[in-house]
């Protein structure tokens, strides 16, 4: 009688297994300049992956489980890990960094306008990036840097989206950010 029944059960294991499991593939991607559409060469791609951790429902901090980054080739061109199972994609953190160029996140965009408080220029609040997705192929559009922006306001927003990103070239590739975003935070500190 157990003969009979164990294709099923193999199968219902089977089943779940595969809900389950994270698969894992290679996916691509292309930066390039927002106003002039030409690829932006030796770009900083940094993602990160990340899952629930421990505590209860609501209060869970989240965990790295994998970091990697890749620099984009002459076309603009970087590769990088994706997971996902059948139920979902796995959440995931990614941020790209070229010198002269507004870094970008997959969670926050950078807000080229400030408030003056009457001490000094403040971020509005970061608006959310919405409606990206991570897709083979996908198209990365970063705007250059202009001078009207604030370099400190910019080191301040590309250490918040990237600091819990501590590969070595993606924390090398912003390291003039973090050193003025460390200054700046010493100078509130001592007022």
């Amino acid at each position: 009688m157990l003969k009979r029944y164990l294709p099923a059960v193999a199968a219902v294991i089977l089943v779940l297994i595969l809900i389950v499991w994270h698969l894992r593939w290679t996916i691509t991607g292309q930066v390039v300049d927002a106003e002039t559409g030409e690829p932006i060469e030796n770009a900083v791609v940094n993602i990160k992956w990340l899952e629930p951790g421990p505590g209860p429902p609501g209060m869970r901090a989240t965990v790295t489980t994998e970091e990697a980054e890749d620099v984009s080739d002459a076309k603009g061109r970087f590769k990088l890990p994706k997971y996902s199972s059948l139920l979902a994609t796995r959440r995931f953190r990614m941020a790209i960094y070229k010198k002269g160029y507004i870094c970008w996140s997959s969670v926050r965009i950078f807000p080229k306008e400030y408030i003056w408080t009457g001490k000094e220029w403040t971020f509005p609040t970061m608006k959310k990036r919405t409606g990206f997705t991570l897709d083979d192929g996908m198209i990365i559009r970063m705007e250059p840097f202009k001078e009207q922006y604030s370099r400190e306001m910019h080191a301040l927003f590309t250490t918040s989206i990237g600091a819990p990103m501590r590969t070595g070239l993606f924390s090398d590739a912003i390291a003039e950010e973090t050193k003025l975003s460390g200054e700046i935070a010493r100078k509130n500190w001592e007022k």
